[in-house]
């Protein structure tokens, strides 16, 4: 035993020293762009992170100026807010495990070689963790600041906070591996339909208890009564023991007491313990199953799930989407109808969709507790309902924004292995790129339209905002389809055959940071006549009155260089690339 466990660390080292090699020679191969790529994430992130913190600081100030119930009612928020990022961590990293550990052509080189399967899995569960906690680290990074600086923390607070990260991180990626393990060892993963219906409705219907359980009716009911306990009482839900997010919240919560005292190190240390102990006790299971599971699992991925021809009956959804396809030229209409049936017969695709559409569903559905005690928010937010609705525009735009960075912008880089054989039609090379842009901005005005139409209809949202939202929504869905298609041209990865890497690559990192960043930048820009309106204001400020004009044509500036811009530089890059 001792022997094969030496010989697996070794393969371990081997595997992490060619890919630190790989990377090393990425690096070098970029020598010539790479202060662009540097400058341009420094500036997004430090807008991303400024924006954030700003926002942050401002609600964590408010509640800690409350001096009776601000700092409890503001551990109790904290809590929930990591159950909510823990609960999102493990539904990523079942999507991912699934398509860097078992789907994935580098698994199926490792799996050639003299190689323990241990060692390969190993690799896999570290990439795992990485590609699911790098939007995590970037999104909570202004939440920590924020904390830290409402709590008046000393330095010593935020390399700590980090070490807490690290086995927080690991175990819903441990428990995402042992549920996808446990799943393909018994459900070939190419059966795509199948195993959408098992991911997705898992997902969904945990999200759905947890919304249930959460049932933030009953605490506006509880708000009208003045039962400040009750509320408390109710918002222990976020702190349960037995979830590792109250572990990471109570050792948050021993290294900023705030006003209660000194930092409590042994607490901490206490807390730390757990999250170790369990991330540790996670990896330890998933190395007891690998030789029963992770073989077993990865040769039924390689099973089609259909060993006939292809269906050609009239009912297939690929004959139907190519009959309503028949407008189109020819050209156009066989790029459409590949990527169509690339999308459809790729499961891990598949699944996330699924899983976005479930919540989405669930979004709306809340928002109902929401329009139905406004009146109470608003007794103590005077700007409840414009704030709202420019909440509603964010997150519709949010939503959108992730489906074309994790969708649309690895699209152009998965045709490099196979360009060679479009390159031979008789058609302009660009065609292909205004094709991905035309499909996504299809899907995007589609999905987004509909989305704040119905979110809209349950706020009852006044005829102001509803026109405001819907036009600023059509502009998003055009900026944001441009950003994706512009920068996957412009920074392709041909050599990844893996869409959930290549949208976490270095492309589809900024194009996510550079889409977050004009997101904050245009809600900002809206907020300010939504905010006079709501005051009654928009028709007699001086600075209105007399900047309107100006300020109007800076927006629509503003939003023609988003469009354009990306678009423009994409191109340019993908006609003078050599495959």
């Amino acid at each position: 035993m001792a022997p094969a466990r030496s010989m697996s660390m070794t393969q371990n080292f081997l595997i992490l020293w060619a890919k630190w090699r790989g990377a090393a020679n990425a690096v070098r191969r970029m020598e010539g762009v790479m202060v662009f790529h540097i400058s341009v994430a420094i500036v997004v992130l430090s807008l991303l992170v400024g924006v954030g913190t700003y926002l942050f600081l401002d609600v964590f100030r408010f509640l800690m100026g409350q001096a009776v119930f601000g700092p409890p009612l503001m551990d109790r928020l904290v809590g929930i807010v990591f159950l909510a990022f823990f609960s999102m961590l493990v539904f990523s990293n079942l999507i991912i495990t699934l398509s860097t550990t078992y789907i994935s052509r580098e698994v199926d080189f490792l799996m050639a070689q003299p190689i323990a399967y241990r060692a390969t899995f190993r690799q896999k569960l570290l990439e795992s963790i990485v590609y699911s906690s790098w939007a995590f680290a970037l999104l909570s990074l202004p939440f920590f600041l924020a904390f830290g600086i409402s709590r008046h923390v000393t330095w010593h607070f935020y390399p700590l906070v980090l070490v807490l990260l690290v086995p927080f991180l690991t175990i819903p990626a441990a428990l995402g591996s042992i549920v996808t393990m446990l799943i393909t060892a018994f459900l070939p993963a190419r059966r795509t339909r199948t195993l959408v219906a098992v991911l997705g409705g898992m997902t969904i219907v945990l999200a759905l208890l947890l919304a249930r359980l959460m049932n933030f009716r009953t605490l506006f009911q509880q708000a009208e009564e003045g039962n400040f306990l009750q509320i408390m009482s109710f918002l222990e839900f976020g702190s349960s023991p037995i979830v590792p997010s109250t572990w990471m919240m109570n050792g948050l919560l021993a290294l900023a007491p705030g006003s209660l005292g000194p930092i409590d190190f042994s607490q901490y240390l206490y807390w730390l313990a757990m999250l170790v102990a369990t991330a540790l006790f996670l990896v330890q299971v998933n190395e007891w199953l690998v030789p029963w599971l992770y073989y077993r699992g990865w040769c039924l991925t390689k099973d089609s799930g259909n060993r006939g021809q292809a269906s050609r009956s009239s009912w297939s959804p690929l004959n139907a989407v190519d009959r309503l396809l028949t407008f189109l030229p020819g050209q156009a209409r066989a790029l459409f109808s590949k990527d169509l049936k690339t999308f459809w017969r790729d499961p891990a695709q598949w699944t996330q969709l699924v899983i976005l559409m479930g919540l989405m569903a669930i979004y709306i559905a809340n928002l109902r507790s929401a329009r139905r005690y406004s009146p109470t928010i608003e007794f103590l937010v005077t700007d409840w309902k414009a704030m709202l609705a420019l909440f509603n525009l964010g997150a519709t735009c949010f939503i959108l924004s992730i489906l074309t960075t994790r969708f649309v912008f690895p699209m152009l880089s998965l045709e490099g292995r196979q360009f060679w054989t479009v390159g031979l039609a008789p058609m302009r090379r660009s065609m292909i790129v205004w094709q991905k842009y035309a499909l996504c901005l299809l899907s995007a005005l589609t999905l987004s339209i509909l989305l704040l139409t119905l979110s809209n209809h349950v706020l009852q949202v006044d005829i102001f905002l509803r026109r405001l939202s819907l036009a600023c929504t059509i502009l998003m869905a055009f900026a944001l389809s441009s950003l994706s298609v512009g920068f996957g041209a412009l920074m392709p990865n041909f050599r990844e055959d893996n869409p959930a890497r290549i949208a976490n690559g270095l492309g589809g990192t900024a194009n996510a940071l550079l889409s977050m960043a004009y997101i904050g930048v245009t809600m900002g820009l809206v907020g300010v006549p939504v905010h006079l309106q709501s005051k009654g204001l928009l028709a007699s400020t001086a600075f209105w009155q007399n900047w309107s004009t100006l300020y109007i044509l800076g927006v629509i500036v503003f939003q023609i260089a988003i469009i354009v811009l990306p678009m423009a530089l994409g191109l340019r890059k993908w006609n003078r690339l050599e495959f």
